[in-house]
């Protein structure tokens, strides 16, 4: 996915930031306007505009803060917009919802106070969401007001309902902390939407608060695939409910609720980025094994190889303790103390040596083996060869590790190669 931000002029410190979706199909854009007469200053909010194809209009471009294209191909992700938009936002709230809905003046002013923001307090941690009227009636042309929409015999709204779809409100902190948006490819398509996060942060242990009634969208109808409006929809439109729903509800997002998952499937690799880097790991040991697979983790082939690794360990422990040892107590007396002290030298330098658990990184020096009348040491990073000669040596200090007979390397063979071959020259010069 390619984006590109066509226009960034959004307050700098706003409260709350509004991420208005598009995937090429919306017929008005008056819910800008709408969201452009809250009762609050414009600086306290920002509207992001996130458009899934390649579309610009010129409309949106005038009345948005950001205006933002993700260029998809094939069969559109709305949650990759809404992460576009999660990584783009500054406020400290972020709402998601729907953009061709009517929204009153004080929806805003509504969302500060439900998170109680302001006098320098921080937000309530909360899932905060809308409902929405809706009605079969099409978006009047000479609405300029919401006082009328309150005549339901008037605009026959149906019974207002919990559509978990319509409006969401969450702390941006909380959003990035638990994964960001699920870019799972089971969540493509028009079955969507952020109830997903949502659903996962009350897994977490967040409260979900339905937001009071007084403050409800209104939504007037329009084609759309999932044909409640009694319009008949195409075929291209029935097409984009992409994977199986219950009830309307993506699959996988009522599944993740169910089972209590609070982490995506698939998660956003910039937000997953971001939120591996505010953690705070308490020791040097816990780093290392913090950061050793990256977001993919384990492949197969080196799971495979773990297995294999343990199946030799236990085999290597049970026979050793059983076959290996008494045999090899029983060696000086089968091959005589002379072939038996040769195998012993050959084995020692050629197969022990590389036998040694090398790799474990280590703050303090380890002496790993002796080899060849060197020790062979490990601190940190770097391996070290002191001679047995040298004396007391200090490798914790980095004069320590300058003395003139010390034998460096960062690679554990390289340094075994370079004994051997010292070894091999003293002992032709002392022939």
């Amino acid at each position: 996915m390619s984006t590109i931000v066509h226009k960034d002029a959004g307050p700098p410190n706003p409260s709350l930031s509004i991420i208005l979706l598009d995937w090429g199909v919306r017929e008005r854009f008056s819910t800008l306007d709408w969201l452009l007469r809250q009762d609050v200053p414009k600086d306290r909010y920002e509207l992001i505009w996130i458009e899934l194809r390649d579309r610009v209009i010129p409309e949106v471009l005038e009345k948005a803060d950001v205006v933002i294209n993700c260029n998809q191909q094939g069969k559109y992700h709305k949650h990759k917009g809404y992460n576009v938009g999660l990584l783009r936002a500054r406020g400290e709230l972020v709402c998601v919802c729907d953009s061709d809905a009517v929204f009153p003046p004080d929806f805003v002013s509504s969302v500060l106070r439900a998170f109680r923001v302001g006098a320098g307090r921080t937000p309530a941690p909360l899932v905060l969401m809308h409902h929405e009227w809706r009605t079969s009636f099409l978006y009047p042309d000479d609405l300029t007001d919401t006082e009328t929409l309150g005549d339901h015999e008037r605009w026959k709204w149906w019974p207002l309902v919990e559509n978990a779809g319509a409006c969401m409100t969450v702390r941006r902190s909380d959003a990035m902390r638990f994964g960001g948006f699920d870019e799972c490819p089971t969540l493509a398509g028009y079955l969507c939407g952020p109830y997903d996060l949502g659903w996962r942060l009350v897994n977490a242990g967040y409260e979900e608060v339905w937001h009071d009634p007084s403050v409800a969208l209104w939504h007037f109808a329009h084609p759309d695939p999932i044909g409640t409006n009694g319009q008949r929809a195409s075929l291209s439109q029935l097409l984009e409910k992409a994977y199986p729903h219950v009830n309307g509800h993506a699959l996988s997002a009522v599944e993740a609720f169910s089972t209590g998952r609070f982490q995506p499937r698939l998660e956003n690799p910039e937000i997953w980025r971001r939120r591996m880097a505010d953690r705070r790991v308490g020791s040097a040991l816990e780093a290392r094994y913090s950061a050793l697979t990256g977001q993919a983790g384990y492949s197969r082939r080196e799971i495979r190889r773990m297995w294999v690794s343990l199946y030799r360990e236990i085999a290597g422990r049970y026979l050793g303790s059983r076959l290996i040892d008494p045999l090899r107590r029983m060696l000086p007396r089968l091959l005589g103390e002379r072939i038996h002290a040769r195998l012993r030298n050959l084995y020692r330098d050629h197969v022990a040596v590389y036998r040694v658990k090398h790799d474990v990184h280590t703050e303090t020096p380890v002496v790993l083996c002796s080899f060849r009348g060197y020790n062979i040491v490990r601190i940190e990073d770097h391996f070290f060869a002191a001679h047995h000669g040298i004396g007391d040596l200090d490798l914790t200090t980095e004069e320590g590790r300058r003395h003139p007979d010390l034998v460096r390397s960062s690679n554990y063979r390289e340094l075994i190669r370079i004994v051997r071959r010292a070894s091999a020259v003293g002992t032709r010069r002392s022939a």
